[in-house]
């Protein structure tokens, strides 16, 4: 009896041993599984934020040049920079020569873009649901995108060529551009200007950072931020052609 309980005992151990040992090595293969997610989780966070870290440094030294060197006379102007390995292109514009989201009229602003689809919602946006009502106003950039449910490819566009924040009634008439290096002058206290940073991450991708700034004139703050605006755009664009060229002040420039 006793030996035929032990012969029992050991045939019932073995698949006991056989599905402990598979446990530990599935338990094994979930354990280098999470170490690898969370190594890519680190390597995409760290990426992440240098591309981030190196678009708003972009933004700065050029703000600084702008302080430095006074404001090209242009409606729109590019530069180019490579920071942290990346190469970093940014296009300016006065919000002076652009049109109100929340001042000009919708077919003004219908006339800024190009896309036909985006540009009727658009103006849908703007248009009151009770036609006695008062042109439908909105209090940031970003409530405007809400309304038309861009995304980020169209929000883009949308912001380069439209602005909320302008100082005047009326948008100024942008300069012509009579020379590939527009010349500059000192720029005027109150300033506003939106700004637009461009890189492409580690796989490839189109990050961009928007900021609306105005200059202040104070040397412990020169710049404020109206609008703070960080997206990641697909690779292909949709049609959203500037005016005019803009000149390109330059080449890229190293780090600092």
């Amino acid at each position: 009896m006793a030996a035929d309980r032990r012969g029992r005992a050991a045939g019932f151990t073995l698949p006991l041993t056989m599905a402990l040992a598979f446990s530990l090595m599935s338990l094994a293969t979930a354990i280098v599984g999470m170490v690898i997610v969370s190594d890519k989780q680190a390597k995409a966070s760290a990426s992440d934020l240098v591309t981030s870290t190196t678009l708003e440094s972009a933004i700065e030294q050029t703000l600084f040049g702008l302080e430095r060197d006074g404001e090209p006379q242009a409606g729109e102007w590019a530069d180019r920079q490579r920071l942290n390995g990346l190469d970093v292109s940014l296009t300016l514009a006065p919000t002076r020569y652009k049109p109100d989201v929340n001042k000009d009229s919708a077919t003004d602003l219908a006339a800024a873009i190009a896309d036909a689809g985006l540009r009727e919602r658009a103006v849908a946006a703007l248009t009151p649901a009770n036609p006695a009502d008062h042109r439908v106003q909105f209090d940031r950039f970003g409530d405007f995108v809400h309304a038309l449910a861009a995304d980020p490819a169209e929000e883009d566009c949308l912001r380069r060529r439209l602005s909320i924040g302008r100082k005047a009634d009326l948008a100024e008439t942008a300069p012509a551009a009579t020379a590939l290096i527009p010349p500059r002058e000192p720029l005027a206290v109150g300033e506003l200007i939106d700004v637009r940073a461009e890189t492409r991450d580690w796989q490839g991708r189109r990050e961009v950072l928007w900021r609306r700034v105005r200059y202040s004139g104070k040397p412990e703050r020169a710049w404020l931020t109206h609008d703070w605006r960080e997206m990641r755009l697909p690779r292909t664009d949709i049609d959203c052609p500037a005016v005019a060229a803009a000149p390109t002040l330059g080449g890229p420039r190293p780090n600092l």
